[in-house]
């Protein structure tokens, strides 16, 4: 995790501050061929005559410093917003899937922009360098940050992918957690109730009191003279013998 940080501080370091010395070079080259200057031109009335002549900036060099502006917005950017959404500890899974993914658009675009101007540049060359230095060193930077934001654009598929770990926002893996800090999941289903570890003694079980009203209407309940079990065959025959002498003595009880 530290390893990547170092890394992603070196490259946006090193990118932001190539953006602006390729800023000052292109803008110097720019002054140099913007311009009025006298040409040596042929007229068909008057021969050779001095002209003046009103010369502008390429269109490459007006992309390259629109480049090196974008490329300083860019680093400062990402160099400052994961560390402070971090440091305030406000990082959460929309916001990081949010700055993972335009981390990776805008390092994508500034990596074109660079190989569209190095390769412009050596086109109208020839492939050949040019007799100013100050366009050489122009190339030079534009071939650099190519390259620094190619390595940036794969940083940041690695770290959203998982290969690699960080805890900045914008550089957190994107695959879907066990648990969502923001949506926590909680089981709703109980363990069956048998379920108990092998070895293991189950817990005792508390017999049940009964109630108040349970105990007085127990207590105030008539003995009986016999108890029985229904389950034997004795006691259903005992219960029958006790029940046809109870309507035998009644019958005898009301004779006149």
């Amino acid at each position: 995790m530290l390893a990547l940080h170092i890394v992603l501080y070196v490259l946006l370091g090193t990118a932001l501050v190539f953006a602006i010395v390729e800023l000052g070079l292109t803008a110097y080259v720019a002054s140099i061929w913007t311009g009025d200057r006298e040409t040596y031109t042929w007229d068909p009335y008057q021969g050779y005559v001095y002209t003046t002549v009103h010369y502008s900036a390429p269109g490459i060099l007006v992309f390259i410093i629109f480049s090196a502006v974008w490329t300083i917005l860019v680093s400062a950017a990402a160099l400052i917003l994961p560390w402070f959404y971090t440091r305030k500890g406000a990082v959460t899974r929309k916001l990081n899937t949010f700055l993972g993914v335009s981390f990776i658009v805008v390092y994508f675009v500034t990596f074109v922009f660079w190989l569209a101007c190095f390769a412009d540049i050596e086109a109208d060359l020839g492939g050949a360098t040019s007799y100013s230095d100050y366009l050489n060193a122009v190339i030079a930077f534009a071939i650099l940050l190519w390259l620094i934001f190619l390595a940036l654009f794969i940083v940041a598929i690695l770290a959203v992918s998982g290969v690699l770990f960080s805890d900045w926002a914008g550089y957190q893996s994107m695959k879907k957690r066990a648990v969502d800090p923001e949506q926590p999941q909680t089981s709703t289903v109980l363990p069956p109730a048998h379920d108990v570890p092998i070895g293991t003694t189950p817990a005792p079980v508390a017999a049940s009191e009964p109630s108040g009203r349970d105990a007085e209407a127990l207590h105030n309940q008539p003995p009986t003279s016999q108890t029985y079990s229904s389950s034997s065959p004795s006691g259903v025959a005992s219960a029958e013998l006790s029940g046809d002498s109870a309507v035998h003595h009644e019958k005898y009880d009301h004779r006149p």
